[in-house]
């Protein structure tokens, strides 16, 4: 059997998309929180509360933070993202979306959690990403998560 090689194709991308948040949004993340903290304290359900508390303040603290660039590559071994190695053969198949800023990459692992990526692609290189993934696995059509969309409309 002949072994199949590409050449490695690489791209950096942030690992996610970031939109600046209003200060109102901050106080209203915390309000929400200190008021639902409040009802379950008076409920007597402290652990709950603990957890509210700590729900909140993480909400606030991952919606202000900017993404790290993450970099992409395609070689002969299989698909990186960033310190994450995926070979060919725990990969099912792949799709590519035309976005509005960029192209979007739809991966589809053999994960039960989360089983499909979705990668931001430069449109000058999706055409070489496509010829050399469908040496290895097939274009499928995949769809991005329901949560996910719903997630990015809320600006997360």
């Amino acid at each position: 059997m002949e072994e199949i090689t590409i050449n490695k194709i690489s791209w950096s991308a942030p690992e996610y998309k970031h939109e600046e948040k209003s200060i109102d949004f901050l106080w209203t993340i915390g309000l929400i929180a200190i008021v639902s903290c409040g009802i379950a304290i008076w409920m007597k359900n402290y652990l709950f509360a603990i957890f509210i508390f700590i729900s909140g303040l993480s909400l606030g603290l991952f919606s202000i933070r900017h993404p790290k660039d993450v970099t992409f590559s395609i070689e002969t071994d299989g698909l990186t993202m960033g310190n994450d190695i995926y070979p060919w053969k725990r990969l099912k198949g792949f799709h590519i979306k035309k976005g509005i800023e960029n192209s979007i990459l739809l991966i589809e692992t053999d994960k039960y959690f989360l089983p499909i990526y979705t990668i931001p692609l430069p449109f000058d290189i999706t055409a070489e990403v496509k010829e050399s993934i469908l040496k290895f696995i097939p274009d499928i059509e995949l769809e991005e998560s329901k949560s996910m969309m719903f997630m990015e409309k809320l600006g997360f």
